[in-house]
């Protein structure tokens, strides 16, 4: 029997099917679907469209998770931890923990200066540098005015500039030294010179190259076998510059034997180096050891001479872009391989720490400079982020 000859048979005994016929080619609605009809009448069948409520709510709730953490957009976050890390490692495979990744020293006399004990003060502080601290140094003659030299402040000039200006950053120590006489002229203007006597002296203005020093990035220790006059206009905008000198004036650096300053000088450096641990020397330390050396060193000088009541003192000087930054580290490099990373062991303490910074840039040498001052106990460090929780 066809579905035709049932409909046709059936139906006056089908529910909504009485008064119904087919003609021609309509073909009449299966049961199922007349069923379905019946059952919803004339509402839509639109099962998947929620209340404008019900999808708001869905909107706004979000999954019962924890924080999810991005990037923030305008942070280059694999550079600032790439950066951060290379640094960390450079800082970290010191034993010494030193702050810097190399130094350099320019060691300075005059040529026309032929008191014997010069040549030798300055060789030895050279052979203490690089064989103790493994620095590389020069030792540079300030030439007399002569046909190949014109003028010996424009010789120094260049020299101080080249040497300020290669790697000049801020891990690389530099470390100038100069081993004279000094006086104030007829302009109050502190100027180097190569002799006591001011008449026969050849002399070059101090306060331009002062200038120079202080305009590099990386610190800069100065050492001065001389008497320093301090100067208002001493200015620093990056890192730190550091003065020691033997005196504060030309009378009470006479009254030290020649070249006194230096062989203190050796004498600290090589005692803090030979420790079995050697510890850090910061140039402020190095100058209050000085300190209490001057008045035995004078008295032992003057023998049984009348009790010296006053003495000469050494100079300290310190100025930084920053007056956060700590005095200037003087302590051995490493000569072993620098680690490129740094697997945690499994020895030791773990210590985490999360810092929030706001949305300015991160100022990755700033970064480097605090990470710089951190705790001896550190051994490793890793750095993640940056990273903003979302919620």
């Amino acid at each position: 029997m066809s579905w035709e000859d049932a409909v046709e048979k059936f139906k006056n005994s089908l529910p909504g099917m009485q008064g119904k016929s087919h003609t021609g080619d309509q073909r009449p609605l299966s049961p199922q679907d007349q069923s379905l009809k019946s059952m919803y009448g004339d509402q839509e069948m639109d099962i998947d469209s929620p209340s404008g409520r019900l999808g708001e709510s869905r909107i706004r709730t979000p999954l019962p998770s924890g924080p999810r953490l991005d990037k923030p957009g305008g942070l280059t976050g694999i550079e600032v931890k790439t950066d951060l890390q290379t640094n960390v490692a450079r800082i970290l495979s010191n034993p010494h923990r030193s702050r810097y990744a190399g130094a350099q020293v320019l060691l300075l006399h005059w040529a026309g200066d032929h008191d014997p004990h010069v040549s030798s003060a300055v060789n030895e502080l050279a052979d203490v540098f690089d064989q103790y601290y493994r620095y590389t140094f020069q030792i540079q003659a300030i030439p007399s005015t002569s046909e190949s030299c014109k003028s010996p402040w424009r010789w120094l000039s260049r020299k101080i500039t080249d040497f300020s200006e290669e790697r000049d950053q801020r891990d690389v120590l530099k470390i100038v030294y100069y081993n004279g006489h000094s006086y104030l002229d007829d302009n109050r203007e502190m100027v180097l010179a190569s002799s006591r006597d001011r008449e026969k002296a050849e002399t070059l203005r101090w306060s331009g190259i002062q200038q120079v020093l202080e305009e590099a990035c990386g610190d800069t220790l100065i050492l001065m076998d001389a008497a320093y006059y301090p100067s208002s206009k001493m200015v620093r905008q990056q890192g730190v510059l550091e003065l020691i000198a033997a005196a504060v004036s030309e009378e009470h650096f006479n009254e030290l034997e020649r070249c006194s300053f230096t062989k203190l000088l050796v004498e600290q450096l090589k005692t803090r180096a030979s420790h079995r641990v050697p510890n850090p020397l910061t140039a402020a330390e190095l100058h209050s050891k000085l300190v209490s050396s001057y008045p035995t060193f004078i008295q032992d000088r003057n023998g049984d001479k009348d009790l010296v009541t006053t003495s000469p003192s050494p100079l300290h000087i310190q100025i930084a872009g920053n007056p956060r930054l700590a005095s200037i580290l003087v302590a051995p490099m490493n000569i072993s391989p620098q680690r490129n990373s740094l697997p945690f062991a499994p020895e030791g303490q773990q210590l985490v720490l999360s810092v929030r910074v706001g949305d300015e840039p991160i100022d990755v040498d700033s970064w480097t400079e605090w990470l710089r001052q951190m705790p001896e106990a550190v051994k490793e460090m890793r750095i993640d982020g940056p990273y903003r929780p979302i919620r």
